[in-house]
Formats: structure tokens, C-alpha cells, sequence
């Protein structure tokens, strides 16, 4: 792998199933039926649904296209140019919680691992009750979930191909009577063949909106959304930085807005263009603390992946799984450790990293700053937050031991590695704000949907109070973390809401 990656050419990329069209006439105006700004897995059906519904679809990326074949999953040239800030970004707080989204076509599902769930049962039902839902139900939204799992091939893996590093986790939870099942993946299997194909949005969604019509540009920043005028279209101010040109500006007028930049990236546009002065007020994610496991056989090689079974003992609120272990992402979770790279670099065949995260009671926001392009964001946990990360880690420890860990490496400042159970009596009944080193890749409800304009930012179907045809189709609109992997549910609910735009 070289360290520096082509960028695909249009020339180049004819022959792929997503041909990517420039504007028709750079740095004029140019209206559109319906906009889409953003690429991941809600833009993505969004950009789709419309397509096929028979409107005139622009879709809207910031980041580059990247084949899938182009980059090694889980590297570090993959974090380069899949990710906002090569990975490094952070949501401020005590303590401070890193954080990672994806940044290129196809957004988070071209760097995820693609493990999807339903939107459990007992959150669904909180949400109904906290934010006056109507018609949102498990019987209401299995039909969406059913639509988006055939659409995107939701698969268990083939009986012999899971890792041994996920039956860890399957064997000591059994061991200790608690459940852990295999999370089906996005990705299509082909006779005898036990790796797939994963089925991102320029796999599935994507190409689908191409063929119904819609045009896709990449390298396009939406900066600022227009309030219509006298019932007209929305003007969208975009800059366009490609190889192929220079960088420019340009204006698109859309009667229809939908907004799939993400948690951070939607609040961030909204609030810059002063269409709700709520949107980034109600963060939330799931915050992750890690153990890394030491074992005396080799248990990780190149290609692992991510395993696929997670503890689901402890409801939504809390719940274990295996982490990516690359050599790369493996020093960064040894960074809080004496030595914790060189014991990679002896050790990593050995090592597999895990993590415990929970449902948090603290929020968070995303507020713009005058003169930079990126926002700051923050987050508080309680203290009841990290009392339960504390019970997390100490439960995920137990659990890993059972399993026949030799040692454990905790990803705290100041806490040395465990030999043995009893040395979980080490860790704090509350972790240490200062010294832990907290991760998330799920960030949610920056514009929850609610009954009223008091509860969220838009109404029960992603439509933002006080504008019409604006919608948002990211994890923006879910009322809260889900405690699960949030692509699931975050698809399952722009389905519905999008069903209900178009009237079906």
C-alpha cells in the first residue's frame, strides 16, 4: 500500500457501478427537484427512494469516492482519507471522548463493519412515551426493518468462518449463563465463499439512485441553506474542491432539502444557516472503554475484522464486543499503557481488543465557532455514567478471564494490567474522569424528531418545526443513543419517515 492513494478519475470510473457527474454549468445556478447533502446510509436511501419515486435527485458528497478495493479496511491509509480529520476528532469533556465519522462517498458504511440490529423493543417504547410518537412501534417499523435488510443482504456469517476471537466472547458468556448472540453483518455471501462482499451504500443504494436517474457528486460542501423565498426553492451555497479543477464556488437551488451529514455535520449547517437554533443541543453517543486481551495462543492476524457476537445480557443499556484489532487501531488503545507499544509489537498476534459501552444519561452539544469550518463539540457524563462504565469494564473483564485470558490491559491511566480476577477489584467504583480513555463511533440526536417543537428539532418524521421540505435522514433524528449499533435503526427510520414524504 502506497502513502499516497489515486484518486479516481470520471474517465476511470465508467466502468464502475457509480458514474460521478460534475456539475452541468460549475458556479451558476442550477435547480433540482430534491438535494441531498451527505452520501452515508440515510442520504444514501434517501438519494434512492427519491430516485425511484420518480423526482429529480442531486446527491451531494464532501469527501472523495473510494472503490472499496482502493483501501485495506481498518488501516491507517484508511483513516487518512475515509475519515473527517484522519480519525482525529473529540467531543470535549471530563472526560474528553474521541470520536470517529466517516468522510468520504458512502459515508460511515464504507469504514464500519457493517453489524446490524433492529431498533430494540424497550427503546422504541421510551421514545413513544418521552417524545409523543405516533404510529412508532415494533409492528409499525418491522416492515422497514425487513425492506432495508433485503435491500443490503443482512447475512449471519457461514457455519465455520467465524473468528475464534468473536467465540470468545460467545464462550465466556456462556460460561457465565449470560446471552450473547451473533449480530448479522451487511454483506452478501456467494456459494463457498466465506468472506462476502460488504454492502456499503456505493454497493447498494447508491448505484440504485444512479440507475433511477439522480446525479452524484463528490467533493461537494454544502456551507449554507437559504430560506426559500416568497414559496420558492431553497438556495444551497456549495464549495467544490476536486482534483480535476480548481476550487469554486457554486449556488443549487432545491425545492426539497434532505439533510445526511451526519449528527455533527447537520446541526453544524443548520445552526450556520440559521434554521433552528436547537439543532446540536441534544448530543448523545455511546461512550466505549476497552480491555485488551492477551491470550497464550495466537488469536489475531491480518484481515480479522471486527467478530461478530456481542453481549446483550444487560438490555440496551449496556453491552460488550470485540473491537478492531489492526496493528494500528491496537497502539492506539496500548497509548495509555507503560510500554504499550512495544508489547504490540512483540505481542499483537496475541492481543484482541474489547470494549464495554453503555446508554449514558449525560448529552451533549455541537455548536459552531465564527471562523473555523469545524465545530466544537461537547460531552458531560455523570457521575452515574462512569460508575456504570466502572460495572462495564469490571463485567467485560470477568467475562474475557472465564474466556482464558492471560492478562488484561485496561484503557485507564494509571491502572496496571490484571493477571487474574480478583485484580478487577483494582479498578474504581467510578472511573477516573482524568485518566480514562474514552472512544465512541455512535453518535446520535443532535435533531431528535418529537411530537411538539419544545421536545425536538423536527416533527415525528424527520421534517424540521418551521420549514417545509427540509428533512433530515441521518442518526440526527433518533430521539437517543439506541444502545445498539445505530445504522439498524437509523435506516429502519428514514425508511419510515421517507415512505410517509412520498405518501406511501
Amino acid at each position: 500500500m502506497t502513502d499516497k492513494l489515486p484518486i479516481p478519475s470520471e474517465a476511470d470510473s465508467q466502468d464502475e457501478p457509480l458514474a460521478l457527474p460534475a456539475f452541468r454549468h460549475m458556479g451558476q445556478f442550477e435547480e433540482h427537484d430534491v438535494v441531498v447533502i451527505g452520501s452515508g446510509p440515510g442520504a444514501s436511501l434517501a438519494a434512492c427512494l427519491m430516485a425511484e419515486a420518480g423526482r429529480e435527485v442531486l446527491v451531494l458528497e464532501e469527501g472523495d469516492y473510494w472503490p472499496l478495493e482502493a483501501i485495506e479496511p481498518f488501516s491507517s491509509s484508511e483513516m487518512r482519507y475515509k475519515y473527517r480529520n484522519g480519525g482525529i476528532t473529540m467531543a470535549l469533556g471530563r472526560p474528553t471522548i474521541q470520536y470517529v465519522e466517516g468522510r468520504c462517498l458512502g459515508g460511515g458504511s464504507e469504514v464500519n463493519s457493517g453489524l446490524h440490529h433492529r431498533l430494540p423493543d424497550e427503546t422504541v417504547w421510551n421514545w413513544t412515551a418521552r417524545y409523543g410518537l405516533e404510529d412508532f412501534n415494533p409492528a409499525e417499523l418491522k416492515s422497514h426493518s425487513e425492506a432495508v435488510e433485503r435491500d443490503l443482504s443482512v447475512s449471519l456469517m457461514p457455519e465455520g468462518a467465524i473468528p475464534e476471537a468473536s467465540l470468545v466472547l460467545k464462550n465466556g458468556a456462556e460460561s457465565l449463563g449470560w446471552c450473547c448472540p451473533e449480530i448479522p453483518r451487511y454483506r452478501r455471501f456467494g456459494p463457498n465463499d466465506s468472506t462476502g462482499e460488504r454492502q456499503t451504500m456505493i454497493k447498494t443504494y447508491l448505484p440504485r439512485a444512479k440507475a433511477a436517474g439522480a446525479g452524484i457528486v463528490h467533493g461537494a460542501r454544502a456551507v449554507r441553506i437559504k430560506r426559500p423565498k416568497n414559496g420558492g426553492a431553497y438556495q444551497l451555497d456549495i464549495h467544490i474542491n476536486k482534483p480535476d479543477y480548481p476550487k469554486i464556488r457554486a449556488e443549487v437551488l432545491a425545492k426539497t432539502v434532505i439533510l445526511g451529514a451526519g449528527p455533527v455535520g447537520s446541526a453544524l449547517l443548520l445552526r450556520r444557516s440559521g434554521l433552528s437554533a436547537k439543532s446540536g443541543k441534544f448530543l448523545h453517543l455511546h461512550p466505549t472503554v476497552k480491555l485488551i486481551a492477551q491470550f497464550d495462543r495466537v488469536i489475531n492476524y491480518p484481515g480479522l475484522g471486527v467478530p461478530v457476537h456481542q453481549v446483550k445480557e444487560f438490555g440496551s443499556t449496556m453491552s460488550f464486543g470485540c473491537s478492531i484489532s489492526s496493528p494500528h487501531y491496537m497502539s492506539v488503545s496500548m497509548a495509555s499503557q507503560p510500554h504499550g507499544l512495544e508489547i504490540v509489537r512483540d505481542l499483537w498476534p496475541h492481543l484482541i481488543i474489547y470494549y464495554a459501552t453503555i446508554v449514558p444519561e449525560g448529552y451533549g452539544s455541537v455548536t459552531p465557532i465564527p471562523g473555523f469550518k469545524e465545530p466544537l463539540v461537547r460531552f458531560k457524563l455523570t457521575k452515574r455514567d462512569l460508575a456504570a462504565l466502572s460495572l462495564a469494564m469490571k463485567r467485560l473483564g470477568r467475562l474475557l478471564f472465564a474466556a482464558g485470558a492471560k492478562r488484561l490491559f485496561p484503557s485507564v491511566r494509571g491502572l496496571d494490567f490484571f493477571e487474574n480476577p480478583s485484580d478487577l477489584d483494582k479498578i474504581p467504583s467510578v472511573l477516573p474522569a482524568g485518566k480514562s480513555e474514552l472512544m465512541t463511533i455512535h453518535l446520535t440526536s443532535t435533531n431528535p424528531m418529537a411530537q411538539t417543537p419544545e421536545l425536538g428539532v423536527t416533527d415525528q418524521w424527520g421534517a424540521l418545526w418551521g420549514h417545509k421540505n427540509l428533512l433530515i435522514s441521518d442518526a440526527s433524528v433518533l430521539c437517543s443513543g439506541p444502545g445498539v449499533n445505530p445504522q439498524g435503526p437509523l435506516l429502519t427510520v428514514a425508511r419510515r419517515n421517507l415512505t410517509h414524504y412520498l405518501g406511501g
